[in-house]
């Protein structure tokens, strides 16, 4: 029975010293690859830190705190967050909806994007909850094997473009309820300036009342004639006691009302004429032929009621 010999070590010297130093540039490559990891790990660690940006980051499907900048302590002073989860931390995040906005994150992988979303946090200077606005992401957080185990944040304060956008908009809705109002207070003034009032069967006054321009006096126009051609009037009192000066426009404008009304076969009254606009009048060179001119209302109304 013959005895197995053992292989021989067929190594060398040369051949171990080769492997290693393949070992050790194989160490020196990872090493050297680790401080770079480390490196650009510090640099982005520092620069998140360094941004006024919230930004914060949770483990776990509790969403425990591992880390938060200044920025976003800031938010929360005198609350100790780092190591507690989420909704011990601040419980207004989950009455608020945030806690299921992330769980839908953590869940399902997808980033939520967020505009304009309201926050209410707790003001120590104020001593009262503060509305705040923010464009905020929540993305999640995966390990080597891309695996889900947290979620970050990241967001951007906006409350002072809301609040200047907000007041710009309540400004233009009060200047644009204002210009309603205006309109509305100058058609009050329109019909008020120029009222058609039936004396009797037959008879319409229109006491004229200030300053008489061309989009009046076409408003004031085409109601009388309407009312006269309608109701079938036989006398008109043009009465211009409310006016306090004349110029040739008002004067030229009284005519052409008072001719249009004699077109339509009803009689024309002029009053309340005084002096000072008789004398405007007849250095204008308006011409009153044909229309009927007395000095008070009074006057006029008892003229048309005689001539009925």
């Amino acid at each position: 029975m013959s005895e197995e010999t053992a292989p021989a070590d067929t190594s060398t010297p040369e051949s171990a010293e080769r492997r290693i130093a393949a070992l050790e540039r194989a160490l020196a490559e990872a090493q050297a690859a680790l401080a770079d990891a480390r490196a650009t790990y510090q640099s982005l660690y520092d620069m998140l830190m360094q941004v006024r940006t919230p930004i914060a980051m949770w483990r776990g499907d509790d969403f425990v705190f591992t880390l938060l900048n200044p920025g976003y302590a800031a938010y929360l002073p005198e609350r100790q967050l780092m190591g507690r989860p989420l909704a011990e931390a601040i419980p207004e995040a989950k009455e608020q909806g945030f806690m299921d906005l992330m769980n839908g994150v953590y869940r399902t992988g997808e980033p939520f994007y967020g505009n304009e979303l309201p926050v209410k946090l707790y003001s120590v200077e104020r001593g009262c909850d503060e509305l705040r606005w923010i464009n905020a992401v929540y993305a999640p957080v995966r390990d080597g094997t891309g695996t889900i185990v947290g979620v970050c944040h990241f967001g951007v304060d906006i409350t002072e473009q809301v609040q200047a956008r907000q007041a710009a908009e309540a400004r233009a809705e009060e200047l644009r309820r204002s210009a309603e109002l205006i309109a509305a207070q100058q058609e009050t003034i329109r019909v008020l300036g120029t009222p058609l009032l039936p004396l009797a069967p037959g008879v319409l006054a229109a006491p004229l009342i200030g300053p008489i321009d061309a989009h009046r006096s076409a408003q004031f126009l085409e109601q009388l004639l309407d009312r006269v051609a309608a109701q079938g009037i036989a006398s008109v009192i043009l009465d211009v006691t409310g006016i306090e000066t004349i110029d040739t426009q008002a004067a030229n404008e009284l005519v052409r009302a008072a001719q249009a009304v004699r077109l339509l076969g009803a009689r024309v009254l002029v009053t309340g004429i005084r002096p000072s606009m008789a004398q405007v009048l007849v250095q204008l060179g308006v011409d009153l032929r044909g229309i009927a001119t007395y000095s008070t209302l009074q006057a006029g109304i008892a003229a048309a009621m005689s001539a009925r």
